[in-house]
């Protein structure tokens, strides 16, 4: 009997279970043993994914950035409580992944091809991304578990475990922290086994204004030394953590997130009594403009936009012709500064009211540190909050 190798990576690579057979099958011809040859292949199961409710998303919607306490990647927390609800990206700051992989042994022996050993592996992760702190950098908490084996798989089935970030010194590093994990350990797995990983992980030092997307690279990988050839997991090429880093303007300076999470702008009256006029507005509108722009509930968010001069033309379409007395201001909803803003909604599903300048001015301040603290850039989608005096919300 001969043994093949296949290159590393081959799950990596989108090959199906039979191209992989295929290549051992390739293999076995050049060297003339077709006739008694392994081969392991691994396979990964499509996972369901669930999205936030409109409740769920209305508690994350009323939380001040004011309140906000940053938090740094600097204790091994294991996999994300947040992770718990079931959901890949249950807030800004935080990422989940759970993805379910089996590795299959055969042999085969004058054509007929027999299964062998079979191994379930899972593996659970998160990211927790630095929140407000100007660093980027986050957590990697990675378990791995076999929840059965058996055959020639059912034990002591050694190879090594890395993240995506290694050879990747572009993207991201993997500093490890004391206590923390490293690339390139050795792992042994069969029936029953856990490994529990815990990496600090950081992006270089950006230019200005750079944007960096992480996914692809957050998350693990594993290479098995399974019989007849090495196979490797490679769970971060999956793209089931998300990730960005910028280092755009931003008065939190350079940072990370997951740009599949839902952020928000929040207009609280009981919290800023000065804003109290604007919220009325954006609540009025939200509820009666056929798009109920910035709402998720039968509304369409809105998407940011950062080019000044574009702002502006779409507060002169909106507020060009409205009179506002002294002390006064207009106030446009969708927003200026979103594509939704100005033309970018019909006449008829566009809003203006007249309010204290005082009232503008404090939506500005808003608008801007909850677009900086959820790091929301150009065409990011995010939804909008408005509560009322008597905390009565938009949605």
């Amino acid at each position: 009997m001969t043994d093949y190798t296949l290159p590393s990576g081959v799950s990596g690579a989108g090959l199906t279970a039979a191209q992989q057979e295929q290549q051992c099958a390739q293999r076995a011809a050049q060297a003339r043993t077709s006739g008694h040859y392994s081969c392991t292949v691994v396979t990964k199961k499509q996972q369901t994914r669930s999205k936030k409710s409109v409740s769920q998303l209305k508690s994350d919607s009323l939380r001040e950035v004011s309140s906000r306490i940053p938090r740094f990647a600097a204790e091994p927390a294991a996999i994300a409580p947040a992770c718990s609800s079931g959901f890949y990206n249950p807030d800004r700051f935080t990422s989940c992944s759970t993805e379910n992989w089996t590795v299959t042994a055969t042999e085969t022996v004058d054509g007929v091809t027999t299964t062998v050993g079979e191994m379930d592996v899972t593996f659970t992760s998160s990211v927790e991304f630095d929140e407000g702190s100007g660093t980027p950098s986050w957590d990697l908490d990675t378990d791995l578990s076999v929840p059965a084996a058996w055959g020639t798989l059912e034990t002591g089935i050694t190879g090594s475990m890395w993240t995506g970030c290694s050879g990747h010194p572009d993207k991201c590093t993997t500093s490890q922290l004391e206590g923390s994990n490293g690339e390139n350990e050795p792992i042994t797995l069969g029936e029953g086994a856990f490994v529990s990983k815990w990496y600090t992980q950081y992006s270089g030092d950006m230019l200005n204004n750079q944007v960096l997307y992480l996914t692809g690279n957050l998350g693990s990988a594993i290479e098995l030394n399974t019989p007849g050839n090495p196979v490797t997991l490679a769970d971060h090429e999956s793209n089931t953590l998300f990730g960005r880093c910028d280092s755009m303007s931003n008065r939190y300076g350079q940072g990370c997130g997951d740009d599949t999470g839902w952020p928000f702008v929040l207009y609280s009256t009981p919290d800023n009594p000065a804003v109290g006029p604007v919220a009325q507005h954006v609540f009025d509108a939200m509820h009666n403009l056929p798009s109920h722009w910035g709402s998720p509930v039968n509304g369409v968010p809105l998407n940011r936009l950062t080019n000044q001069t574009q702002i502006d033309q779409n507060r002169s379409v909106a507020c060009g012709s409205v009179v506002t007395p002294t002390g006064y201001s207009c106030d446009e909803h969708p927003l200026a500064s979103t594509y939704q803003g100005g033309n970018g909604a019909a006449p008829n599903d566009r809003s203006t009211a007249v309010v204290p300048q005082s009232a503008n001015n404090s939506q500005g301040g808003l608008t801007g540190a909850y677009y900086d603290y959820y790091r929301i850039l150009d065409d990011d989608p995010f939804y909008v909050q408005a509560v009322l005096a008597d905390g009565t919300t938009a949605w």
